[in-house]
């Protein structure tokens, strides 16, 4: 059991429903802060966020409204894959700067954020941009069969892309436990990278690879999941859990 509650950022691209496998799990041990990011969800008619400090700024608004009594910011665990992991790592930097640790922060697929490449998607044209992100898998194939999804789609790719593009990459040092899953194949992000992340987190931080590439990450929601809610329940260490 735990006490705790959750925050997912999602990937490039994606809205509260990125994680709906995980969410439909997470929400049986506690609350689900899914935020609304602009360009999707019922804020699909605004302009996505081009720069990382003004989507941070959104979603620390967003986050600090779930504060209160009976929501303990000291009781959250933070999760994100890739993008989302950067923006999940920002608001447990953020949180921390307001004087209070997470319970603890999950990112996958993603390096810390001192280590991203310097990948400028967001600068390719419309085929090139799709081509790349479907490279990685992690696009949902029934927007690449739909040119009417796809022109959608693509100013939020392109956004969220610029976004990352514009981290300001300065490293994150948390007193929270910082747990780090990552795809022994993935192209995107080096199993040497991500080994760096316990080092920047609190006690009990750990990293585990799984088989497979980025997107097959991002498929193992049930792992996720499962590091999630180990992260939440402080009875014994996270590692040993998931």
């Amino acid at each position: 059991m735990t006490d705790g509650w959750f925050a997912l950022y999602p990937p490039v691209g994606g809205g509260r429903g990125a994680y709906s496998p995980m969410v439909a799990e997470l929400r049986d041990h506690g609350h689900c802060h899914l935020p609304a990011l602009a360009g999707r969800d019922n804020r699909f008619a605004e302009s996505a966020a081009v720069r990382f400090t003004d989507l941070a700024d959104d979603l620390w608004t967003q986050l600090e409204a779930e504060f209160g009594p009976g929501r303990d910011p000291g009781g959250l665990v933070l999760f994100g894959f890739s993008m989302g992991a950067l923006i999940a790592t920002e608001m447990a930097a953020r949180l921390q700067q307001r004087g209070t640790a997470a319970r603890g922060l999950v990112v996958a697929g993603c390096p810390p954020p001192h280590l991203l490449a310097g990948h400028a998607l967001h600068t390719l044209e419309d085929a090139a941009l799709t081509a790349a992100l479907a490279a990685q898998g992690t696009v949902p194939r029934v927007v690449l069969d739909d040119p009417g999804l796809l022109s959608m789609m693509l100013p939020v790719w392109r956004a969220d892309c610029a976004a990352v593009a514009s981290h300001p990459r300065r490293p994150v040092v948390l007193d929270c436990p910082v747990h780090a899953l990552g795809g022994t194949e993935d192209p995107l992000v080096r199993e040497a990278d991500l080994t760096v992340w316990p080092r920047l987190g609190g006690a009990g931080s750990s990293v585990r690879m799984v088989p497979g590439d980025h997107a097959a990450v991002l498929d193992r929601q049930d792992l996720m999941a499962a590091a999630v809610l180990a992260s939440a329940d402080r009875s014994s260490p996270t590692e040993a859990r998931w």
